[in-house]
């Protein structure tokens, strides 16, 4: 034989030419093989969290007509598409969600695609499991700003009980953009909505404020409108956040229309509790905005915060709207929140459990830091009202 490849094995035993031809096809091979274990890690997640996603729908009673009309007669009474498996309720709105915890029923979804219009309450929810399995829920509780909504399974429609599970949580505060995330819902009459995608944008805030989206994470990914209420995941499975409609200013970038907000998991886990022992459907208000430390020093840099006063423990009080319960109080932008009810606060978390957990219509006691003096207030906590501003010309020494 003749030829470079003959030049090239010149001296190579049997042996030697067996194992330079096996290294060649495992070469070949080691990308295919690549693909295969991450089309397995995507089946396993699927397979992990399937289980613990459902499909719901809010209900409404059908009025009944009135006299001397007729359907679709002008000015008359139009009936609504009834539910077969609900006489005389009609689907209202449709949405996804997941269990937080499968004993005792408890499902966490968002609120506004659930809800009637000008944001009136359903009569009643449907929940259909992983298994097409229905039973009727009932709302434990909500919270209007942050669109989160957390249901019970009550009664069983077809006589029996879904096999769920409840999801595990993940460590939303870990994720770093670029990391892998699953999008997951079940729209009514669709198979379970299963998409990978990536992390584009982690939130700028630990707690929500004025500008909301700054607590989301970011996904570059569009998802089907019934899938709003589903998890997101991390590669193993865990639930990382939870799928939010978006809350757009009239004008969006053409490069936003693809991102996709999610609420991540560690804000839902903190209030779940607070608001469902709370059976709160409204959301609390104080009227000040927060910062944690480590917030606060990219805000401003470390050696502008060297140079501030501040107390060992607390966090930053950024903003003071007004009117508020807060603004009241004599508490300003500038100081620091050292306790709430007698707990100490170190984080935005801490303070969101524990603010929660009072609900509306509570006093509590608050502890503020400035300038090297502590000030204790009694604050009734509100309502948060549809619109809020800021003082024109707020001052860290008002009264």
């Amino acid at each position: 034989m003749n030829g470079s490849k003959d030049t090239c094995m010149q001296g190579v035993g049997p042996l030697m030419w067996t194992a330079a031809v096996s290294l060649s096809a495992l070469a070949c091979a080691a990308p295919q093989d690549a693909a295969n274990e991450l089309q397995d890690t995507f089946i396993q997640v699927h397979e992990r969290i399937a289980p613990s996603v459902v499909s719901i729908r809010s209900l409404q009673k059908i009025q009944s007509p009135p006299e001397n009309t007729a359907p679709n007669e002008e000015g008359g009474w139009v009936v609504s598409l009834e539910e077969p498996r609900y006489p005389g309720y009609a689907v209202l709105g449709s949405a996804s969600g997941f269990v937080l915890d499968a004993r005792r029923g408890i499902i966490a979804t968002a609120r506004s695609p659930l809800m009637g219009p000008n944001g009136t309450l359903p009569a009643a929810f449907d929940v259909e499991g992983h298994d097409r399995i229905h039973v009727m829920a009932s709302m434990l509780g909500g919270e209007p700003t942050l669109d989160l909504l957390f249901l019970k399974m009550t009664v069983p429609v077809d006589g029996l009980q879904p096999q769920l599970t409840s999801i595990s949580w993940g460590e939303s505060d870990q994720l770093k953009p670029g990391s892998w995330a699953f999008l997951v819902g079940d729209p009514p009459g669709i198979d379970t909505f299963f998409t990978p995608s990536v992390l584009s944008g982690i939130p700028r805030r630990d707690c929500y404020q004025e500008d909301l989206q700054a607590s989301y994470l970011q996904i570059a990914r569009m998802i089907h409108p019934d899938a709003l209420g589903g998890p997101v995941t991390d590669i193993e499975g865990a639930v990382v956040g939870m799928l939010m409609p978006r809350r757009d200013r009239p004008k969006i970038a053409p490069a936003q229309q693809i991102v996709q907000f999610a609420l991540p998991a560690k804000i839902i886990r903190e209030i779940a509790a607070p608001i469902i022992h709370q059976r709160s459907v409204e959301s609390p208000w104080l009227g000040f905005s927060v910062m944690s430390r480590e917030e606060l020093r990219e805000e401003i840099g470390p050696r502008a915060l060297s140079q501030m006063s501040r107390p060992p423990v607390g966090i930053y009080i950024e903003n003071v709207f007004e009117p508020s319960p807060a603004f009241a109080a004599g508490i300003r932008p500038g100081d620091f929140l050292t306790e709430f009810n007698g707990y100490p606060i170190n984080s935005p978390i801490e303070f969101q459990k524990h603010f929660y957990l009072s609900g509306p219509g509570a006093t509590v006691e608050v502890s503020t830091f400035r300038a090297g003096t502590v000030k204790k207030a009694m604050l009734t906590i509100g309502t948060r009202p549809a619109e809020v501003t800021l003082p024109t010309q707020p001052s860290a020494d008002a009264e």
